[in-house]
């Protein structure tokens, strides 16, 4: 059974406004318990489960060229800004995984592949995904959207802003992830980054 921990539960394994295209989607605060039909979500900015975004210093994080990066092993790929850098030891021997780090190592990006040997769906695979974060990682969901073949789920593990998505390949037979994590005050400087790397996650041509 396919499972990807976040890293706060296996360090190898490891949100943006609504990309329809991508289904990528920033976190969102819950509605107030008991709150009228309609009304807009009622955390308040003062509350730290609101995830209120400072001004942060988006020097040597924000923008940079264009990179690609494709996994020799399951074939899937990624463009992603050179504020990143791919960390070489993190790429193990058999190279179905890599990570990828900002200079001040607060910000990282994760790829992997794995063969899906049980047949799982996107759906067994979302919900093994919302019970890692919920009951292992402590964490928030606060969106999620499937497809037949990919999800998105995003949402909060502790002080940072976390953001996956998934997708099915090779006629279902490979599951391929990304994962993207971050401080909350980061977002405003990362938008840009999440979005590029979110649109051209997918399998790569021959």
């Amino acid at each position: 059974m396919f499972r990807l921990r976040t890293p706060l539960t296996i360090a190898c394994a490891m949100a943006l406004p609504l990309l329809v295209a991508a289904g990528a989607a920033w976190p969102q605060p819950a509605a107030v318990p008991g709150a009228s039909p309609g009304a807009s979500p009622g955390a308040s900015p003062d509350d730290p489960a609101f995830g209120r975004l400072t001004d942060a210093d988006c020097t040597g994080v924000r923008g940079g060229r264009p990179l690609a990066y494709r996994n020799p092993r399951y074939g899937f790929g990624m463009t992603y800004p050179s504020c990143f850098t791919l960390d070489p030891e993190s790429v193990p021997e058999n190279g179905d995984s890599a990570r990828f780090w900002t200079a001040d190592r607060q910000a990282t990006a994760a790829v992997m592949g794995q063969p899906n040997r049980a047949g799982q769906s996107i759906a067994d695979l979302l919900r093994e995904a919302r019970q890692d974060i919920l009951e292992n990682s402590r964490g928030t969901v606060t969106y999620e959207r499937a497809r037949d073949n990919w999800f998105v789920v995003s949402g909060f593990v502790g002080g940072r802003i976390y953001y996956q998505r998934t997708f099915l390949t090779a006629g279902g037979r490979v599951v391929g992830t990304l994962w993207i994590e971050f401080p909350r005050a980061m977002r405003p400087c990362l938008e840009a980054a999440v979005t590029l790397m979110s649109i051209s996650f997918r399998q790569a041509g021959p």
